[in-house]
């Protein structure tokens, strides 16, 4: 009596028999849930994204690239370039090809007001689609 003082355990009820099955009703359940919601495709979808550094990003066939440095500097493939060279340089590609579309490579330094400023020389030009991809600073991960 010392060690069951309250004599609890005459108070409890003994466990039901009849309930056996829902076990196995829960296992089947749980089991059926992992069969349709654990395939590879919804737990891991295929978009495996090749990690390559932005020098090395061809943008697309028929693509114009120019390159912005934090100076201020506008590169496009003939070199070195001013704002006002560069707007002959936009009528020229879009004479030329029509159909290109412009991607704007610049430093992590460059303002977003100068890429804006540079997408509305593009689109003045008759350029329809203009892209801006911006070098990540060497803090970002």
């Amino acid at each position: 009596m010392i060690t069951h003082p309250l004599n609890l355990d005459s108070k409890l009820r003994a466990p039901p028999r009849s309930f056996d099955w829902v076990f196995f009703v829960n296992i089947a359940l749980i089991g059926m849930f992992f069969l349709f919601f654990g395939s590879r495709f919804i737990l891991f979808p295929a978009i495996n994204l090749p990690a390559q550094p932005a020098a090395q990003i061809s943008y697309m066939p028929g693509s114009v690239v120019i390159s912005i440095k934090a100076n201020g500097q506008i590169f496009t493939d003939t070199g070195l370039v001013s704002d006002s060279q560069l707007n002959a340089w936009l009528a020229e590609k879009i004479k030329n090809s029509p159909d290109a579309s412009l991607l704007i490579r610049g430093d992590a330094e460059v303002t977003q007001g100068r890429l804006l400023d540079i997408t509305h020389m593009a689109r003045q030009a008759g350029f329809k689609l203009v892209s801006s991809l911006v070098e990540p600073s060497a803090g970002t991960p």
